[in-house]
């Protein structure tokens, strides 16, 4: 008997200290809280890359390649404005507007500015369609901000407006001290270079957005289309064109074939 409380006296306080343990790692998971995950503002990433040779080879600028003339060139400069971009599914004849009309400056200087996140509304498409260019009434709106902000380099006067794209470098065809430069511009009238280009997306790939995937989709972006199809633009004829009119509108018609969607991918 007195064997069996000499052995209650000396396991009593360790019971003690056990339970206390237990109560205070059952008070702390009932305290435990982890924050939640922030959900993405898109679930569609737009990448341009820029190249030429019929999407063949990778530009990069400040290296030398040749237009359909044959005309050697060397890109130290290629942007434009790009908006409106709409999702469209052929096969159901749906389309997806984006509500928010931001315009984007892609400049190949500046790698940040060639991925766009934008928030589509989950759905299978197989096309998808935006604006080159700034709208009219963008361009006599007084002063703008963001990717519009004349502090960009693409906004000549109140008058001309925005420079909706730009390509130049220098090229030894150039009479121009070796230089070209195209500064395409014009929103209104015979001098309106503002296109809205459709791309279908390659064979058997679809955009198929689906709740808390993203996808991706990369778009090639030709500069040699800017000097040829439908109109003929050689650099040893026409080194600068820097204002709007009936050159500029050649140059833009050329241009809007410059995309092509090279590949779709989607998050499983």
């Amino acid at each position: 008997m007195k064997l069996t409380q000499q052995l209650h006296r000396v396991n009593l306080p360790k019971l003690c200290i056990a339970l206390l343990l237990t109560t205070a790692v059952i008070s702390c998971q009932k305290e435990l809280h982890f924050d939640k995950v922030p959900e993405k503002d898109h679930n569609l990433i737009i990448k341009f890359k820029p190249v030429v040779q019929y999407d063949s080879v990778p530009l990069v600028l400040g290296q030398t390649y040749k237009n359909y003339f044959k005309e050697d060139y060397t890109p130290t400069a290629f942007k434009f404005y790009v908006h409106g971009f709409k999702m469209i599914n052929t096969d159901s004849g749906r389309t997806f507007e984006l509500a928010n009309d931001k315009y984007y400056l892609v400049d190949f200087a500046d790698s940040a500015s060639t991925e766009i996140k934008i928030a589509i509304l989950p759905y299978v498409y197989n096309r998808i369609s935006f604006t080159i260019g700034v709208d009219s009434a963008r361009n006599v709106s007084g002063a703008q901000t963001d990717a519009l902000d004349p502090a960009k380099g693409m906004f000549w006067t109140w008058t001309n407006g925005y420079i909706m794209a730009k390509l130049e470098g220098t090229s030894p065809k150039s009479p121009q001290s070796g230089k070209f430069e195209y500064h395409i511009g014009g929103f209104s009238g015979a001098d309106n270079v503002i296109k809205e280009v459709e791309l279908l997306f390659p064979y058997a790939q679809n955009l198929d957005l689906k709740p808390g995937k993203s996808s991706e989709m990369f778009v090639a972006c030709d500069a040699n289309d800017w000097f040829y199809n439908p109109w003929d633009i050689k650099i040893a004829v026409n080194p600068v064109i820097t204002t709007p009119g009936p050159m500029a509108a050649q140059v833009a018609e050329n241009y809007m074939k410059m995309f092509t969607v090279d590949s779709v991918s989607n998050e499983r």
